[in-house]
């Protein structure tokens, strides 16, 4: 490994380029070191109880959180961007690291207005007075990649002028070319690409991001969700000032309206924080299920509202678009949803690639159920005996790993996860599948209808009665050559048979060292000292082994395979 990573080392001087050198360098080495803490418990965890493993991996999990957090306030740029994003992935990290990251947001230092004002000037081409009647040296707001300046133009106009941060478009290069080095070591010296696709994330990451740094296309993306929204009268955004807007300077109408987390406010107004909620939820489900263009970064910094109820929605440099043939899937996944078809659910999942294809059907099913029920309903129709059934079946469904996350939709999760924390934070009790229901058959026309539902069925029932003789036919054919099987999951017998065998394991390795303890002894006695000390070294093999056979084998991997029983003659 060391032999690897000196010739990460070299890697990192020939693509850090002179003074970007000493920041790669820093950047690889906080991936490494976060990395090398979990990966090192591979190793650890042989000499130690599960019970310990688990209390260093949470222990792992705020201490790392924090050192990432405390690096990218430091560094800035582009690492500032990974932690935003990475604080709101509850499907990869635990909630101790999840708030740790939260706090990036508030962090961010501004730029000084002295070099803010020489950028902007350079962009323009003539000084901010000649353009601005006043400008703010105050910035409205600072973030990762840029910040925002109040400032009236000549004709009274009051607009938000959002500058890029100097010098940031090199750092990101050095950052995203440091952290392609890191998913290098991670994928030689770990299986994670099984279940992330890192490659696909980190180039959609990587496009994604160098689209947020042209301001003329966030622009477009600004004029291009107002277009798709021209018929939404209670929704908003700022028009673009074009005169004004450059590649790192983009000048827009200033919009008034209460923050979407300022519940006090809200409610002052006279507004329905639960109307707000429903409302904020259909535009979503417009923009991703019909436009198939959406705001990817809803936190409550971007997201208003005004005292008529108006939902305003700003920066629009992080947007996703859907691809034209997943929207369907995605369609068809709301439905099953808020049809409340979990077997439809779990199906939709694998086909748009969350869920492997061998993953067990009927599991997954009480897991979906379950988790759409307490999560996104009300809970209402679960039953208490289902639901601990579920709780002892848990432990087997994660084991086997049945999640994979597709990275074209990695964006949209990050999207839809803020989402979900901004509708239940405006109200506490929404059923989002009741919510949503609406606004899909208002948006999908009559697709949700009871004939468009019977008529599905219908369709499947035809299908089933002309495949059915056809399947049924082979069945009977297997069963007369003999060559019929039936698979028969039995998971406690398999955790029985493997309790057997480490229990035999250990009494092995217990009578070699017994053996081996007693030879070294007699061959001490006799003044054979040379072979006495191997037998003491052979000794020390033997006991490691033994307690290694003690532990039980907690790593996951591919479940078992079913107990096979056969039908007919051999």
């Amino acid at each position: 490994m060391l032999f690897f990573l000196n010739k990460v080392i070299n890697v990192v001087k020939k693509t850090a380029y002179g003074a970007g050198l000493k920041r790669s360098y820093i950047v690889v080495k906080l991936f490494l070191d976060i990395f090398w803490a979990f990966y090192a418990l591979r190793f650890r965890k042989l000499v130690h109880r599960q019970e310990w493993v688990e209390e260093q991996k949470r222990r792992l999990y705020l201490s790392q959180a924090r050192y990432f957090r405390v690096t990218a306030v430091k560094l800035g740029g582009l690492l500032i961007k990974l932690g935003q994003f990475m604080s709101t992935r509850v499907d990869i990290l635990p909630q101790s690291s999840l708030q740790e990251l939260s706090g990036l947001q508030d962090e961010v230092a501004e730029v000084p207005f002295a070099e803010i004002k020489l950028l902007a000037e350079s962009e323009l081409g003539q000084p901010l007075n000649s353009v601005f009647v006043s400008f703010e040296p105050q910035p409205l707001a600072a973030a990762s990649l840029g910040q925002v300046h109040t400032a009236y133009l000549a004709d009274g106009r009051k607009a938000a002028v959002k500058i890029q941060r100097p010098g940031i478009d090199a750092l990101v290069e050095i950052d995203l070319k440091s952290i392609r080095i890191v998913i290098t070591v991670i994928k030689r010296f770990t299986d994670w690409q099984k279940f992330i696709d890192l490659d696909a994330l980190y180039e959609e990451f990587a496009e994604t991001l160098i689209a947020e740094l042209d301001y003329i296309q966030e622009g477009h993306n600004a004029e291009t969700i107002a277009f798709n929204s021209r018929e939404d009268e209670l929704f908003d955004s700022p028009a673009i000032y074009w005169e004004y807007t450059t590649k790192r300077i983009l000048t827009m109408k200033f919009m008034e309206g209460i923050k979407i987390t300022d519940y006090e406010q809200i409610e002052s107004a006279g507004l329905d924080r639960k109307k707000i909620a429903a409302q904020l939820l259909g535009i979503y489900v417009r923009q991703i299920l019909i436009d198939g263009f959406y705001h990817a970064d809803p936190h409550p910094g971007n997201l208003f509202v005004t005292p008529q109820g108006v939902v305003i929605m700003v920066d629009f440099g992080m947007v996703g678009a859907i691809p034209n043939e997943m929207r369907p899937l995605l369609i068809d996944l709301v439905l099953a949803i808020t049809g409340r078809d979990y077997f439809n659910v779990v199906e939709q999942l694998k086909r748009l690639g969350f869920l492997r294809r061998d993953a067990d059907n009927l599991l997954l099913v009480r897991a979906v159920s379950i988790f759409l029920e307490h999560t996104l309903g009300g809970g209402a129709d679960i039953d208490k005996a289902d639901l601990q059934d579920f709780l002892k079946d848990l432990e087997r469904l994660l084991y086997e790993q049945p999640f994979q996350i597709p990275a074209r939709v990695a964006f949209l999760g990050r999207a839809l996860g803020t989402l979900y924390g901004i509708c239940v934070g405006l109200d506490a009790d929404i059923n989002f599948v009741d919510v949503s229901r609406p606004y899909v058959d208002k948006f999908l026309g009559g697709r949700n209808s009871v004939y468009a539902i019977v008529a599905e069925k219908a369709r499947g029932l035809g299908k089933a009665l002309i495949d059915i003789p056809a399947l049924l036919e082979r069945v009977l054919i297997k069963a007369e050559r003999g060559d019929l099987h039936i698979q028969m999951e039995a998971p406690d017998f398999k955790e029985a048979m493997a309790e057997n065998t480490r229990a035999l394991r250990s009494l092995g390795w217990a009578l070699v060292f017994g053996f081996i303890l007693l030879a070294s002894a007699f061959l001490l006695t006799q003044g054979f000292m040379m072979e006495a000390r191997i037998g003491a070294g052979l000794c020390v093999l033997a006991l490691f082994l033994m307690m290694r056979s003690r532990h039980k084998n907690t790593r996951r991997k591919a479940p078992h395979p079913p107990i096979m029983v056969r039908r007919g003659t051999d």
